[in-house]
């Protein structure tokens, strides 16, 4: 019999159904799912609310709960730049105060929150969930990076 040429009993086509065709079948549909990124749109309004609590405590003036909002790494290198504890130093910084989300786009295990305030958050995810990365984010110029007042 040749290569590639299928046959079988009785000359009837072959069939799909059998104990192992479900399991094909559950394995295709599921990284068709994860391949179209569903559950993406899911996870944006969690990244939206980290972003407008980020931003109602810098309205508020409280730097302690700023900070906790942000990523580790993020609050460290604030720190270590400014030579003063994180809450004290996100008051201290040029950040847009005050605005809520008016678009959050997630790729994967970031998000991008632009805000009615001005300016773009940048957030990852995490196992403790969304932790804010960059904040005071604008554009340079078409096509190019963004200028961050507060990143990591």
């Amino acid at each position: 019999m040749a290569a590639g040429v299928l046959s079988t009993a009785k000359g009837r086509p072959p069939s799909v159904r059998g104990p192992g065709s479900m399991a094909l079948l559950v394995l295709l549909a599921s990284l068709l799912v994860a391949a179209s990124g569903c559950g993406a749109s899911d996870r944006a309004p969690d990244a939206a609310a980290v972003a407008d609590r980020f931003q109602a405590a810098l309205e508020r003036r409280d730097g302690a709960a700023a900070c906790a909002e942000l990523r580790d790494q993020t609050r460290s290198k604030l720190e270590q730049e400014e030579k003063k504890p994180c809450a004290r130093a996100i008051l201290a910084l040029q950040l847009p105060r005050g605005g809520t989300a008016t678009a959050t786009s997630v790729y994967v295990r970031n998000a991008v929150v632009r805000l009615s305030a001005g300016g773009t958050s940048y957030l990852d995810e995490g196992a403790d969930g969304w932790k804010v990365t960059a904040a005071g984010c604008k554009p340079t110029a078409p096509d190019l990076p963004y200028d961050c007042e507060l990143e990591d």
